[in-house]
Parts: structure tokens; C-alpha cells; sequence
């Protein structure tokens, strides 16, 4: 009976004593405990769907049947909600989701952004076509983490009409700003006790040039700057937890407005970049991306552009930034700012660190000939900057402008270059 079986799982899993392992061993039993985590929350949540069909809740006197879940097995309703929000989601559409779930193949959060992505797609989209997308999304699941699978996720119409997908993305997009400014929000209450809380919702491109700034404030390369301004030693400030460096950087951020001079980190302190094509620009149709990895509207980058200096960069026909080689050590700003836009942040596979984390690195070095010029140039953040100069790893321009790492062979025997997820590019593939 599968309470057996469970329970022998279960009591096999107490018994073990990780210390036995080898390091080889280790990494193995990791995957496959994920892997059967994964599949127990996919059957969990098939047990709420059916829970939810039977009137379990009601029966036992629960409000939902998340609080039923809740209440019986001891998880937080938060965990509880997600596993019944993707029994919900579950549909036709998505069935190849929840097969590649349920083995374990994919993870719960792979499996709540592809059935978000899917169930998205507009209704014009065939079956078939849908299918093609949900199947393209699942193999890039295991070559991805979930920020870049995200990323690939939320542009996935591509698979399907790669000729459509701007002009439609960019009426979606038009859309959802319009309804993030309706619901723009900022309450400020004072507790009585010399603080205020700060409870807001603002559009995500207005978030991003607020992180932008926080996170030029606290870049690690302030570190000292910021202990000393705060009265504190340098191990003191580094073991307080990330939200307080944001909020201390929030006010030093309250500090600097009236003078107008946020400090900078590596020329990038409190920079967003809009990259739009000149077209839509002047047509306010289609999308734009700024230096965060967001995608805004034309009609936002419309707005950015009637109120900042516009930096104009010129693109070859693979989309890559043209420059020419400087006799000089080290990057300016305006070959940062277009890192920034080419880049957009560090390039090791899985590092989401922003440009205002990021060092401009050569990579063939300063000290063997390299010029300081795009083409030889790479935004690593502080600590991969520093694993490749102990040239263990490395790091090259591809054929096709794009950054790749290349692993030691004790990690990867081949050396297959590794890619960041935000320069997938999706082909379109027929019906």
C-alpha cells in the first residue's frame, strides 16, 4: 500500500547518516532527494485537487481547502496555497507539465512557472501550438535556473509566432503598466515609537530604478564606506541582514535627493539603461528592456525618454554594441553604460548580481596585451571576477557576441562553455 511504501521512504531517509558519504555520493543523494520531493509535492497537490473536488474542507469544518491541508499535515498555509494553486492550474494545456512534475524532471517551482506560462498563452494559439511551446519550455527547465527559466517563460509566444510576439507583448505589457499605475500606492504610518512603517506598490520600472539606486548604495565594494557612515566596524556592517542594508541605503538614498549626487559603484551607481529600437521609439509599438532584465512597453520607454539624457548606441545586425579599442587601463563610463546594456549584469550562468555589482573584466587580461574595448570586455560581479583571475575557470567572447564561461575539467571533463539564461535565444518551431 503506498502508506507503506511512504513510511519505509521515510524511515530509509531518518536512518541515513550523511557523514558516511563520499563527496560523489553526497551530490547524488541531493539529486535524488530533490527529486523525490518534487514528485511528493506533485502527488500533495494532486491529493488537494481531489480534496477540493470531495468537499473535504467543508466536511472537517475548514474555511478552504488550504487551510484544510494546513491544518492537517502542519505546513505553513503559504506552501499550502501553492500546491493548490497549480492543482488548479493543471488543465489539458498542461498535462505534459504535470507528467514531468510528477517524475521529478522538472521542480515544483519549474512546474508553477511553465503552467503560468502556458495558461497565459492567448486563445488564438491551436493546440498544437500550444503543446510545441509547453514541450520547448520543459527542455529548457534542467538547462536553466528558475530566474532565467522565468525569463524565457514570460516571452515563450515566441516558439509560436516569433513575427506577432512584439507588437502583442508590447499591447500586454501596455496593459499591465496601466493597471500597476491604477494600483500604485505608498501609506506611511507612524508606530509611536520614533519609526514609520512604509507600505506601498509601485510599477515594476519605477521598483527597478529605486533597486537600481539601493543596490549602487550597499555594492560591496562600499562596504567600508557604508560601516564607517553607520558607526560600525567593517564584520559588523557584512553580518547585519540584507533587507537592513537596503533600508539603511533607502535613507541614505533620502539623504542625497536634494543634492542630487547618489554615489557611485563602478560608474553605475543609480543607472537604469533603456534599450529600444529606434523605431519603437518613434511608433510607441512594442517592447523595450531595461538593464534589469525587465521588459517595459514602448509607451515606458516612451516616458524614460522625455526625461533623461538619451546615450545612443550603435548595433551591428547580430545586435552587438560597436566600439573601438582605447590605450587605456581601465573602462569610462559610457563603455560601462553599454556593458550594462549588453551584459545586463553579470554573465556567469545563474548570477543574477546587477551591473552596479559588476566589474568590468578583460578577458584576455590587461597584463597579456588585451584592450580596454566591448569586445574584450565582461561585467563580472566581484566574487566570479575574482574566481577568474585565479584562471582556473574562464571566461570568452563567443562567435556571436555572447559571453561564455568555461568550467575546469574536475567540474565538466568536456569544458562545454556555460551560458547565462538571459542570452537564450528561442527559435521558432512549426506546429
Amino acid at each position: 500500500m503506498i502508506i507503506e511504501q511512504l513510511s519505509s521512504v521515510v524511515d530509509d531517509a531518518a536512518a541515513l547518516e550523511p557523514w558516511t558519504l563520499t563527496g560523489t555520493e553526497l551530490r547524488e543523494v541531493a539529486v535524488a532527494v530533490q527529486t523525490a520531493r518534487t514528485a511528493l509535492d506533485a502527488l500533495a497537490s494532486r491529493l488537494m485537487g481531489s480534496a477540493d473536488d470531495m468537499g473535504l474542507a467543508t466536511e472537517d469544518g475548514a474555511t478552504s481547502t488550504t487551510a484544510w491541508y494546513a491544518n492537517l499535515t502542519g505546513v505553513a498555509k503559504h506552501d499550502a496555497g501553492r500546491l493548490m494553486g497549480l492543482a488548479r492550474a493543471t488543465t489539458a494545456r498542461t498535462e505534459a507539465t504535470r507528467t514531468g512534475w510528477a517524475s521529478g524532471k522538472i521542480s515544483t517551482e519549474q512546474a508553477g512557472v511553465i503552467m503560468k506560462a502556458i495558461t497565459a498563452l492567448p486563445d488564438w494559439c491551436t493546440d498544437e501550438q500550444v503543446a510545441a511551446a509547453e514541450a520547448h519550455l520543459i527542455a529548457l527547465a534542467p538547462e536553466h535556473d528558475l530566474h532565467g527559466l522565468k525569463a524565457l517563460a514570460n516571452r515563450v509566444l515566441e516558439v509560436i509566432d516569433p513575427d506577432g510576439v512584439e507588437d502583442y507583448l508590447g499591447r500586454k505589457l501596455a496593459d499591465e503598466e496601466k493597471r500597476a499605475w491604477d494600483a500604485t500606492r505608498l501609506a506611511l504610518h507612524r508606530r509611536g515609537d520614533g519609526t514609520t512603517r512604509i507600505a506601498g506598490v509601485v510599477p515594476d520600472d519605477y521598483a527597478a530604478k529605486l533597486r537600481a539606486a539601493l543596490e549602487g548604495i550597499t555594492a560591496p565594494r562600499r562596504t567600508e564606506a557604508n560601516a564607517s557612515r553607520h558607526a560600525m566596524t567593517v564584520g559588523d556592517f557584512k553580518a547585519l541582514p540584507h533587507a537592513q542594508k537596503l533600508g539603511l541605503a533607502f535613507l541614505e538614498l533620502i539623504d542625497h535627493l536634494p543634492q542630487n549626487a547618489l554615489p557611485q559603484a563602478g560608474g553605475l551607481a543609480a543607472t537604469v539603461t533603456v534599450n529600444v529600437d529606434l523605431e519603437v521609439l518613434r511608433t510607441g509599438r512594442g517592447t523595450a528592456r531595461t538593464s534589469s532584465g525587465d521588459d517595459v512597453s514602448a509607451s515606458s520607454a516612451q516616458r524614460t525618454a522625455c526625461n533623461a539624457h538619451l546615450v545612443a548606441l550603435f548595433l551591428d545586425t547580430d545586435s552587438r554594441v560597436t566600439d573601438v579599442g582605447l590605450s587605456k587601463r581601465l573602462y569610462d563610463r559610457h563603455q560601462r553604460l553599454a556593458l550594462a546594456a549588453r551584459d545586463r549584469g553579470c554573465v556567469w550562468a545563474g548570477c543574477e548580481r546587477p551591473p552596479s555589482w559588476c566589474e568590468a573584466h578583460h578577458l584576455t587580461f590587461w597584463s597579456e596585451d588585451g584592450p580596454t574595448d566591448l569586445d574584450n570586455a565582461a561585467l563580472l560581479c566581484h566574487f566570479h571576477h575574482h574566481l577568474i583571475h585565479q584562471e582556473e575557470w574562464s571566461a570568452r567572447m563567443a562567435a556571436d557576441g555572447v559571453v561564455e564561461i568555461i568550467p575546469p575539467p574536475r567540474v565538466d571533463p568536456r569544458q562545454r562553455p556555460r551560458r547565462h539564461a538571459r542570452f537564450t535565444r528561442q527559435e521558432p518551431r512549426a506546429a
